[in-house]
């Protein structure tokens, strides 16, 4: 595969100076009251830079930090880059051996910290994780003071801007992300920039973004989806609305201000949108693109979304944080496809349906997914056993997920190997059952997963969250709608578990795992 003919070669520092060229007055980034221009963002990100450069960090190191999305997040992003360093960003929900874990693999010297959340000090999460780790040398605080070895952010934003300590070149290292998957210990990767930017100028190609759009992502930046879409938005030149802390209430109010047009996030985020007793049409018609990733977009809310949402063209999108946005629907693409396939390839990637041997299957034939691709890791961070087992021999990466194609290339996930539920001997994919469940009215988001029996193996028990204004569906309910729809008697669930909220992770997927552990 010659790759020399679409990367666009340029790096983080050099698209943020063709904006201050292009529009320095203009905005890069909008949050409650807040605006940041694209100036502006140079010169806070440039003194942070310098200041960073100041205490020691040198081009290669990896900076790790656990911060919300917040400007503070950005101006850091930039700063680092300009430095030449790594950046390795934490989730928030993550704790002690989980954070500990992420700041002591890549030998982090650096964290940056953001100021408490609900009771909770991520400054002494970092100060626990500097006793027991030597090499973390310095601790960054945004918006919270500490102990005299606590460097304020503030301080850094401050120091006077001296040009770039660094120069980096696009084949060059410049993030790092631990996978965020429902099955396995977090995993290292690797990103140069021309990996990652290149991706995100062709998904925002093809999903039509425009200098006038407003993008918010309410999924964490400390997730590549949440990255890959604030790229897009530096590439195509347009603001990025930030969204600190996700609440269906705080998602509603920023979407209110009307500075949206463009949002990027999951299943989960578009239900609660569309749950809003009340959001005014005008703004609601302002929203021209909605792009559903992390997990299985079931048929019937994208055909709620375009109903709801009369000028939004949903694009249902399908990535790893190994490869960024592998495939996705495009906003031409007739009904049918947007509400059950995910989509065809980005760019140049490539896609095969395989059987168990690795053989490459007919159009319509189930299988798993595999992808090779230049927006691919070609090994995990030191971690040799997981390459292999990923990663074949001539770039094809395992995806680990079940689907089919067509002959136009549309792809259909099915869900994942290791989700399958085994009652009896006979496999069966949950999210054939959660797809009609959804149709119930009082249910608004499902789960099945095997809970153990001893004569059995596996029976099924399901997780229901109610939907507003009503009581919660019984366990007969269900079983006579799946019975009415024709879903086989094996498949029905066999236990009923009312809950509130499904643990989801940062990128909305649902923890099975988590909820086995509750039955």
């Amino acid at each position: 595969m010659n790759h020399s003919d679409f990367w666009l070669n340029k790096t983080l520092p050099q698209l943020l100076q063709e904006n201050v060229e292009a529009d320095p007055d203009g905005p890069a980034v909008l949050w409650n009251e807040g605006r940041l221009s694209w100036s502006e963002l140079d010169d806070r990100s440039s003194r942070v830079a310098t200041g960073l450069s100041q205490i020691g960090v040198q081009p290669g190191d990896v900076v790790t930090c656990q911060l919300a999305n917040r400007p503070e997040f950005l101006v850091l992003h930039h700063a680092l880059a300009k430095c030449g360093a790594i950046f390795n960003p934490v989730h928030m929900a993550y704790r002690g051996v989980e954070a500990q874990h992420i700041v002591d693999f890549p030998e982090s010297t650096l964290m940056v910290v953001g100021p408490s959340v609900k009771g909770f000090s991520y400054l002494d999460l970092a100060l626990e994780i500097k006793q027991r780790l030597p090499r973390l040398e310095r601790i960054i605080a945004v918006g919270e003071s500490g102990p005299d070895e606590v460097i304020p952010f503030e301080q850094l934003e401050q120091t006077p801007a001296q040009g770039l300590p660094a120069e980096p070149q696009p084949d060059d290292p410049f993030m790092m992300f631990f996978t965020s998957g429902t099955t396995a210990s977090p995993k290292a990767t690797l990103h140069t920039y021309n990996m990652r930017l290149t991706n995100s100028w062709i998904c925002a190609r093809d999903m039509g973004i425009q200098k006038d759009d407003g993008m918010l992502c309410p999924s964490p930046l400390s997730h590549l989806w949440g990255l890959l879409n604030y790229w897009s938005s530096v590439i195509q030149g347009c603001p990025q609305v930030l969204l600190e802390r996700y609440t269906p209430e705080e998602f509603r109010r920023t979407v209110s201000r009307g500075k949206t047009t463009v949002i990027v996030g999951a299943p989960a985020h578009a239900m609660d949108l569309l749950a809003a007793p009340s959001l005014d049409a005008e703004i609601l018609s302002k929203i021209r693109r909605f792009a559903l990733s992390g997990t299985t977009c079931p048929s019937q809310l994208v055909g709620r979304m375009r109903e709801q949402l009369p000028n939004c063209k949903p694009i249902v999108f399908w990535g790893m944080t190994e490869m960024g946005g592998a495939f996705y629907t495009r906003p031409e693409d007739p009904p049918e496809i947007i509400e059950h396939m995910v989509g065809r390839a980005s760019g140049p990637c490539l896609v095969a349906v395989v059987d168990e041997k690795g053989q490459s299957l007919s159009a319509g034939q189930e299988g798993e997914l595999t992808v090779k691709s230049p927006f691919s890791i070609v090994a995990y961070f030191k971690n040799p056993e997981a390459t292999e087992k990923s990663i074949t021999s001539d770039g094809w990466f395992r995806t680990g997920d079940l689907g089919k194609m067509d002959e136009a290339g549309n792809i259909q996930i099915l869900g994942r190997k290791k989700e399958l539920i085994n009652r009896g001997g006979v496999k069966f994919l949950p999210q054939n059952v959660e797809e009609v469940l959804l149709r119930h009215p009082a249910v608004q988001m499902a789960a099945m997963v095997g809970m153990p029996d001893d004569r059995l193996g596996e029976r099924n028990a399901c997780f229901v969250v109610p939907a507003a204004g009503g009581g919660p569906p019984s366990l007969e309910e269900l079983c006579r709608l799946l019975e009415k729809e024709g879903t086989s008697k094996f498949m029905w669930p066999e236990r009923l578990e009312i809950v509130e909220s499904l643990p989801l992770t940062p990128t909305g997927k649902i923890q099975r795992a988590v909820l086995r552990e509750q039955l």
